[in-house]
């Protein structure tokens, strides 16, 4: 839940000190206000007052400054009110449609709908942003997180495709997510010493990838534990050591109690 929350805030702090336009030579114009309809055209005023409209297809890019809605996101996350994040970040995704936002809205949600286990709307928003922004399934962590919406979903093929394809592709980043992943999968069908095996493996041979070995250690607990192995406890207590700021070592308290 904490790492969730802070991907969710890091997103929504993010600013544009004023609403522009990239046009299809690449020229970025600023304006004071910005607008679009349906149909994708954008309508910028200048900062000398003049509205000038780009039609879809005439721009590269148009992004609005930041919306007064995400400050309250901001305070939302933090208190873990995530049913009312969702609510205004659909709100957004709506009015912002063409305008930056609404892409940032919707990894927001693909993100925040995992820990509410609504996986799903997770894996939907994934796909829609993949979409327009095929480069961002290449990137490990949102490839990971939307391989544990299709897990949740149900859809067990194509999360078993996606993890052949990373541990394939030479990423080590990639690699590690996907065999954690591989781990879960084991996991939820009651295979735990399967899974032992996957979160262990990950542990060991992917120490260079230390933002993946938290999870790993602490799934490795998780597994153990429910093979009623009294070395749980010795992973619970390492995930605590030696990954004491992740949220991970939160969840392994948790488990020690």
């Amino acid at each position: 839940m904490k790492r969730i929350c802070l991907l969710i805030m890091f997103l929504a702090s993010g600013v544009s000190a004023a609403p522009f336009v990239i046009n299809s030579a690449g020229k970025q114009v600023d304006g004071s206000a910005i607008q679009s309809a349906p149909d994708g055209t954008v309508s910028l005023t200048t900062l000398s007052g003049q509205t000038l409209t780009f039609r879809k297809g005439t721009y590269r890019q148009a992004f609005a400054d930041k919306p007064k809605e995400m400050v309250r996101v901001e305070e939302l996350v933090k208190q873990k009110n995530l049913i009312a994040v969702v609510e205004i970040l659909r709100r957004v995704k709506e009015e912002y449609q063409f305008l930056g936002w609404d892409q940032r809205a919707s990894l927001m949600l693909a993100r925040v709908y995992l820990p509410m286990r609504q996986f799903e709307d997770s894996a939907r928003e994934y796909e829609e942003l993949f979409a327009v922004q095929p480069n961002l399934k290449t990137v490990p962590k949102e490839r990971a997180n939307y391989m544990q919406a299709l897990l949740g979903a149900g859809r067990t093929e194509e999360v078993a495709k996606m993890i052949d394809e990373d541990i394939a592709s030479g990423s080590r980043e990639a690699a590690a997510r996907a065999q954690v992943v591989r781990g879960d999968m084991k996991a939820a069908g009651g295979q735990y010493e399967e899974a032992l095996l996957d979160y262990l493996r990950t542990a060991i041979l992917f120490k260079a990838q230390t933002a993946v070995l938290p999870e790993a250690t602490y799934k490795t607990a998780l597994a153990l534990k429910n093979l009623n192995d009294p070395r749980a406890a010795e992973y619970f207590q390492k995930v605590m050591d030696e990954f004491p700021k992740s949220e991970f070592a939160e969840l392994a308290k948790g488990e020690m109690k």
